[in-house]
Order: C-alpha cells, then structure tokens, then sequence
C-alpha cells in the first residue's frame, strides 16, 4: 500500500485524473464517440501514461528545490539524487508507450497533442518559466489544454472549435486554479527563489490578479450561449451559470476577509470542483 502510495505522490495522481477527464469530455464532444469505448480506453491509457512521465520528470527536474519545500518535501523521499537514474527511466518507458500506442491504435494527430502536453509540461513549463517568472502557470498552462485537442483528435483527425473551447476553458482556468493554491506556500517560494505571482507581487495583488482572470473565465466559459457550433450538452448551460457564481463568490470572500489564506485554499479546493463539474455535464448528454 505504501508503495502504491508513493507511485501516486510522485505520478501526481490529481493531475492525471483531470487530463484524462478533460480528453474522455473531448472524445465524448463528438457526435457518436460513445460507440468507440476501445479507442477511449487507448486515448485514456496513452494520457495517463503521458501524463505521469510528464509529472516524474518534473520531479526528477525539480529535485534540488523539492527537498526544500514542505508541499514537496515527502517526494524527496522516492525522487532523490539515488533514485534519478531509475526515474528517469521509468519515465521514459511511459512516454514512449503512450507515443507508440497513440500513433498505432488513434492517429498521428493525437500522438502530437499527447506529446505536446508532454512537452509543455516538462520542457515550457518545468525547465524553461517555473523558476524565471510569475507568467510560469500563466503560459504553461496550456499543458493542460492538449488533452481536450487530443480527445477529439482521436477519433476525427482533426481540430474543430468544440474542442478548442475545451481546450482554452483548461487554460483560462488554471491560474485561478494554481495561484489559489500558491498563495498558501508563498513562503516556500520565497525562501528558494520561485517566483509564483504571490512571491512575487505579495496576497493582495495576487487575490486581484485571481479575481481578473476569474472574471474573464467565467466569460470565457459562457460562449456556448451564443455559438451553437459548440458542442457541450444543454446540462452545460445552467450548470456554468451555476459554477460561475459560486467561484466568483470564492474568489471574492478573501477581500472580506482580510486576504486570509484559509480562504484562498477554499477558492483551491472549489476551483478543482468547477472543473470537474463542467466537463462532467459537457460529456454526460453523450454517453
């Protein structure tokens, strides 16, 4: 149990559970999708797969700062100076398998966007922003709009606006996700010289740059009301007006609360939900 455990911290199980959500929402967004269940279990397979060897070598990257952090400092127990060879590895078989199982059983399109979220994960976002500016979550975010390019991919070979608007509502979402969560490890931040937007500009700043990018999600997240071409279901409609205030309330109580980071890990937690919500009732009226 404890080993199975350890693979979860270290494959980051949360992050792989909603790239995977995201993509099943895609490939479900096409009409008929539901007939091809061996394609969806291939595409599921391939993104956990890719997924996982993206967060291993974002641990194995991050080894020297991970230690130093008490968010992260239980990795450095499985990820460590002893252990990096073996990783990598092990992260390398993944990878591989998931780019060999996508070009084979789905179509080279979806190998592509498999890889780039790979890529933008671990070269854009770990290597290149994370420690050289407070834009890292901003523009590596867009790790996490792949999947939703590869699910429809996979079954059509192409690209269309559906799975565009998935794809850009990960991405509008995630620094109201993350700088949530940052803002209760700012000191982590500070002390190695991460620059997350609260190490950077301070809690107040930062709760105003979440209640900025809030706001443009929650417009962003409202377009299929107006372009029909938008494949999300008519459960989407009332639940993302449902979604949208209660996040929008979220974000809003740390200003009445004297900016207390109890409520900014509230506004985390809730923002986990909004996406899993939204991308539950895009996919439900295709099952």
């Amino acid at each position: 149990m404890s080993k199975l455990k350890n693979f979860m911290k270290i494959t980051k199980l949360e992050i792989t559970m909603l790239i995977d959500m995201v993509a099943i929402a895609a490939f479900l967004a096409v009409p008929g999708g539901n007939k091809y269940p061996f394609l969806l279990l291939i595409l599921v397979i391939s993104g956990t797969l890719a997924s996982m060897s993206a967060s291993l070598f974002n641990n194995i990257y991050d080894i020297d700062i991970d230690i130093k952090m008490k968010r992260t400092r239980s990795r450095s127990k499985i990820v460590n100076e002893n252990t990096r060879n073996r990783m990598i590895f092990f992260a390398s078989i993944m990878i591989v398998i998931s780019l060999v199982l996508s070009y084979f059983l789905l179509n080279f399109l979806t190998m592509i966007f498999i890889f780039g979220g790979f890529l933008s994960y671990v070269v854009l976002y770990t290597i290149v922003l994370k420690r050289r500016t407070s834009w890292n979550i901003v523009i590596g975010g867009i790790a996490g709009s792949f999947p939703a390019l590869a699910g429809w991919a996979s079954l059509t070979d192409s690209v269309s606006i559906t799975s565009l608007f998935i794809a850009f509502l990960v991405f509008m979402w995630t620094p109201t996700h993350f700088w949530n969560l940052s803002v209760n490890n700012i000191d982590d931040y500070k002390e190695n010289n991460i620059p997350m937007l609260p190490a950077r500009v301070g809690i107040k700043k930062t709760a105003f740059w979440i209640m900025i990018n809030t706001i443009i999600l929650i417009t962003y997240s409202l377009i299929p009301f107006f372009i029909s071409y938008i494949h999300v279901g008519y459960l989407y409609f009332p639940m993302a007006v449902i979604m949208d205030v209660i996040l929008l309330a979220y974000v809003i109580r740390p200003f009445m609360r004297n900016y207390d980071r109890k409520y900014f890990r509230s506004a985390f937690g809730f923002s986990n939900m909004y996406m899993l919500i939204l991308l539950i009732v895009i996919m439900i009226p295709f099952i």
